[in-house]
């Protein structure tokens, strides 16, 4: 089994390999690695993604003793080394948010950019440390299931999830539950210091979240200087990487890609005005989000246009003509995974004079389904009905 030793423990941990951008994903309180599954099934293909196990969770063997995220933190960079990684994404729920930013802080040179996941840079007010002294002593006391019934409702709220944790606690000591709580208990307030974390950064966070509420992922978003914004998953409570995949993983992937925020278009349809909406606020990497890995465009004059560099050379040429689009959802026809968008376009751009020049015409535009479940562009077909002046 892949374990690394670091600071004294044996952390079990996970790697897809790959020559892709390494993603490291760390867990929230009471999870492991196997919450980051969905995660991995969409991105594993494109990025090396590493899960591991914290302290007194999952598999990794540790002392037993309670400690800190800053030793959580450690443990993180400790990993990177093992692996043989200068620099990676970090990924983090709830507590594997607390280590990453303490992270970030520690060597910020090691960290290129991060996702934070219902998590937060404060201490736990007075009610909240109360109820998860009552949670630790629950599982110290009577085990998994004397506090199961409440508590997975509060983390997850989806009976078909909270069945497959139960079963992961079941398997761990009570001992080891409860201090695991107990260092959740524990931790500092960063607030402060969020002003020295520059890399870019997405917050994600469920709209229902009880136990780290909604504004405490607006003060990530507000105060860490390079967040790129905040992506609320409607409905979803605390942990919507696992309940809400498709939401998080379309986030996850757009930022991943393109250090951006797009939204997730769960209906092919949408794509147009999704394009629309992204080339009119001449934002290059909101386009080119929009695109599946490998898409092909077909200009008005005829050129084909392929590969990640030549799409990229077509949008930016496209944006600094100045252009403003107009699509109307003509036809949409949709298959098992993939769909035909037909469109009417109108589109003008200023001309090498400096005049306005105006074309029209019909696109009929291929979109697939990905793993996440959101559509994406892959062939891009306009035909025009004439260039003027406008």
């Amino acid at each position: 089994m892949p374990y690394a030793s670091v600071n004294g423990q044996q952390l079990y941990f996970e790697d897809t390999g790959g020559d892709g951008p390494v993603v490291v994903f760390s867990h929230g309180n009471l999870m492991n690695r196997r919450m980051w599954e969905p995660q991995v099934r969409a991105l594993g293909g494109e990025f090396r993604c590493v899960v591991w196990d914290a302290r007194l969770h999952g598999r990794t063997k540790d002392g037993g003793g309670l400690y800190t995220y800053w030793d959580s933190a450690d443990d993180l960079l400790g990993l990177l080394d093992h692996l043989g990684v200068e620099q990676a994404a970090l990924v983090g729920h709830s507590q594997g948010g607390f280590l990453s930013l303490r992270a970030a802080l520690r060597a910020p040179e090691r960290v290129s950019s991060l996702v934070l996941i219902d998590t937060a840079a404060v201490v736990w007010p007075g009610e909240a440390l109360a109820q998860m002294g009552g949670v630790s002593e629950g599982f110290r006391a009577g085990g998994p299931d004397a506090v199961a019934p409440v508590l997975l409702d509060l983390l997850l709220g989806r009976p078909d999830v909270n069945e497959e944790w139960l079963r992961e606690w079941r398997a761990q000591p009570r001992e080891r539950l409860a201090d695991a709580v107990a260092v959740l208990m524990g931790v500092d307030d960063i607030s402060a210091r969020l002003g020295e974390i520059r890399q870019p950064a997405l917050i994600v966070h469920g709209e229902a979240d009880g136990p780290v509420p909604l504004p405490l992922g607006r003060m990530l978003q507000d105060r860490l200087p390079g967040a790129v914004g905040l992506a609320v998953i409607p409905a979803a409570g605390h942990t919507p990487s696992l309940t809400h995949p498709g939401e998080v993983n379309a986030c996850l992937s757009a930022f991943l890609r393109h250090g951006v925020v797009s939204p997730p278009v769960d209906d092919p349809a949408l794509l147009p005005a999704a394009f629309q909406d992204a080339l009119n606020a001449h934002d290059a990497e909101r386009v080119l989000a929009l695109y599946a890995e490998g898409a092909v465009m077909r200009t008005v004059a005829g050129e084909v246009i392929r590969g990640s560099a030549a799409l990229r050379a077509e949008v930016e040429g496209m944006i600094a003509a100045d252009p403003c689009i107009a699509n109307t959802v003509r036809h949409v026809v949709v298959g098992e995974g993939t769909a035909l968008v037909v469109v009417d376009w109108k589109l003008s751009l200023a001309g090498a004079g400096g005049e306005r020049v105006a074309a029209s015409g019909t696109a009929a535009n291929v979109a697939a389904r990905a793993h996440d479940g959101t559509w994406r562009f892959t062939i891009l077909n306009p035909g025009g009905c004439g260039v003027s002046p406008s």
